[in-house]
């Protein structure tokens, strides 16, 4: 690919990229991809080799170990592909996974974007409706095969969670909105392309059936030129002429019509900032970054919990305990996982829990307690944002420290109506005090119904007539919701959007 022609062409083969392909048709678009193609089998041999040899504590409650063992598993071994830099001392930048990017490790939760998220005002804000979005989300959830409870009225699926009427029924009585949450992987159909039928034993990240939705899975036609990394984009004017890279170790230049760079939220603003972009736009680039913070509470129910396991990834969605709080939006999600009593004890230890605040759970039977999962918004008024440093990318934390208080509260909040419903509060791992993101790199580009937005209503670059982005990074406000079912509804946008501009 020394030098080549393209009618369009997209940088990125995750959910981002490959959403778009699809949409335009995989014979029709030329997709690069600076990682090498994903071993699914090799890396779940290896993974279930190493499983036995991490920390008990791992199993459940501190994940770390397991989450650092998928991240090697999924690691690029392109020397091109070394990213060292932190994104700060309480994140991480994984800009090295292998083909497909960062979607391969994405657990399969896909949650829509709240009504109330693509309505709110702010530095940032959506500029088109969920309605219009909605058509987009539907086809997403269809070709994701997103299992959930089918009665649910927050998303579409195409078959349900096995034991989704369990837990609407055990609920009811303290949460009555509770459901299981919608999961993209092939659970009812076992001829779904290459996806194979999930078991419910391994860890989605390295399912051994490969029954997660991985963008390789889910659009299985799309040829990618992998281990092709873009260096910058030339620009004649306000016009995008070529893209300038190195594959296999030598360099190439390829000319197109159209250009999607879909390369994630870090990439995209380093790519840009690498391409010498035309005009005042640069100063906004990379201006907001939105990512997620987490904590942990461990609940004692009333009643005993007869589990039913939902994956590694699965939960039961209360939206009781979800919402806007304190200006941000928060999903709790309660984790049907089965604890230990060492694990219990561990995690209140995490917690800081008094001694008599241990022994009465010491007290409590285990089948009781169960651990309520809170995912926080870092919203863009937090003003964090990403810097690059040649190609890698650093955010200061000091803006996110300030805004811990406020983090405090609304898990205070949280807390208090667990309480009210009945819920007694066992201990709370602060993880948001710790640490925050490094996984849901959002609004970097975003699209926006202000000043601030660096792309317009249908993605394309603004000061540009032929650069497109998709991705988190166009995302103005992502809530409390993850991205990825947003990004692909976004990317099925964009294609038919550029395949009737083509005609």
């Amino acid at each position: 690919m020394s030098s080549t022609d393209f009618d369009t062409l997209v940088i990125g083969s995750g959910f981002a990229g490959l959403s778009v392909a699809h949409a335009l048709g995989p014979h029709r678009v030329a997709v690069l991809d600076r990682g090498e193609p994903l071993d699914m089998a090799a890396a779940s041999s290896q993974f279930d080799n190493a499983w036995q040899d991490l920390p008990a504590a791992a199993m459940f409650g501190h994940l770390a170990p397991i989450q650092d063992l998928e991240t090697r598993l999924m690691t690029s071994r392109l020397e091109q592909n070394r990213v060292s830099l932190p994104l700060s001392h309480m994140s991480a930048n994984t800009l090295t996974q292998v083909q497909g990017g960062i979607s391969n490790l994405w657990g399969g939760f896909a949650a829509r974007i709240t009504p109330e998220t693509f309505a709110r005002d702010g530095v940032l804000a959506w500029p088109i409706t969920l309605a219009e979005v909605e058509p987009y989300y539907a086809q997403a959830e269809r070709l994701l095969r997103v299992h959930g409870d089918p009665q649910t009225q927050t998303h579409s699926v195409v078959g349900p969670l096995p034991g989704w009427d369990h837990w609407r029924s055990y609920f009811q009585p303290l949460f009555p909105q509770a459901h299981v949450t919608p999961l993209a992987k092939n659970i009812s159909d076992h001829h779904a392309g290459p996806q194979g039928l999930c078991q419910g034993n391994g860890h989605c990240a390295v399912c051994p059936n490969d029954a997660k939705a991985r963008p390789a899975n889910v659009f299985p036609a799309v040829e990618v030129m992998g281990g092709s990394r873009v260096d910058r984009i030339v620009f004649e004017g306000g016009h995008a002429v070529a893209i300038e890279g190195q594959a296999n170790g030598e360099r190439f230049e390829a000319s197109f019509k159209r250009l999607v760079v879909a390369s994630g939220g870090l990439e995209n603003v380093a790519l840009l900032h690498r391409s010498g972009l035309p005009g005042a736009l640069l100063s906004r680039i990379g201006h907001h970054y939105q990512d997620h913070s987490a904590c942990n509470i461990l609940g004692v129910l009333p009643q005993p919990l007869r589990r039913f396991h939902l994956g590694a990834e699965g939960g039961v969605v209360i939206p009781e305990l979800s919402g806007y709080i304190e200006g941000i939006e928060v999903k709790t999600v309660m984790l049907p996982v089965a604890l230990s009593a060492a694990q219990i004890e561990q995690l209140a230890h995490n917690a800081g829990s008094t001694a008599a605040a241990l022994t009465q759970l010491r007290g409590e039977a285990l089948d009781h307690i169960a651990s309520f999962y809170l995912q926080m918004e870092v919203p863009p008024e937090w003003d964090l944002a990403l810097r690059t440093r040649g190609h890698e990318a650093f955010i200061h934390t000091m803006p996110y420290l300030r805004q811990v208080p406020l983090l405090d509260a609304v898990v205070l909040q949280v807390a208090q109506r667990m309480q009210a419903a009945g819920v007694r509060v066992a201990a709370i791992e602060p993880f948001h005090r710790l640490a925050f993101g490094g996984h849901h790199y959002s609004g970097t580009t975003p699209m926006s119904r202000n000043e601030r937005r660096v792309v317009d209503n249908n993605l394309r670059l603004l000061g540009t007539d032929n650069v497109y982005i998709n991705g988190g990074s166009v995302i103005p406000r992502c809530g409390g919701s993850g991205p990825t079912l947003t990004i692909a509804a976004l990317g099925l946008r964009l294609g038919e959007h550029l395949a009737q501009l083509r005609g």
